[in-house]
């Protein structure tokens, strides 16, 4: 891993994934108990910690109940039904986004490379100059 790339966050708290979609704490915790695929990590205290497969599945759950009113019997059987469907499209939306980051990261390199560059030029015009100042005074 390079030094230069930034850490990804891997886990979640119920409140930063409540947060996301704009619920409650308790529709995700209900949530968790109706749809078996939602399965987040928890402590010995009973902590959740989501990772980004669990935020998919949550999402595909908020978009199907909320979004396009499915009862949450019949987004069971959309999520079971399209579970390959939606496995690809969460490969697709994160290599999108590896696709971004990737190129903001390139982005970034550059402008640090032309300000660095312009910042060396600066310093050598003005060695330049006292070095001519010294040059005169000899």
């Amino acid at each position: 891993m390079p030094l230069n790339t930034p850490i990804q966050k891997q886990y979640f708290s119920i409140s930063e994934v409540a947060s996301m979609l704009g619920v409650n704490a308790s529709l995700l915790r209900f949530w968790e108990k109706e749809f078996k695929q939602i399965q987040p990590k928890t402590n010995a205290r009973g902590k959740r910690a989501y990772k980004s497969k669990d935020i998919e599945v949550i999402r595909s759950v908020y978009v199907l109940v909320k979004e396009q009113g499915f009862t949450l019997e019949g987004a069971k059987k959309a999520l079971s039904s399209r579970k390959g469907d939606v496995a690809e499209a969460g490969k697709a939306a994160r290599k999108a986004a590896h696709e971004i980051q990737v190129a903001e990261t390139a982005v970034a390199e550059k402008r640090l490379s032309e300000k660095s560059r312009k910042e060396t030029f600066e310093r050598l015009t003005q060695i330049r100059a006292e070095l001519l100042t010294y040059r005169a005074e000899l």
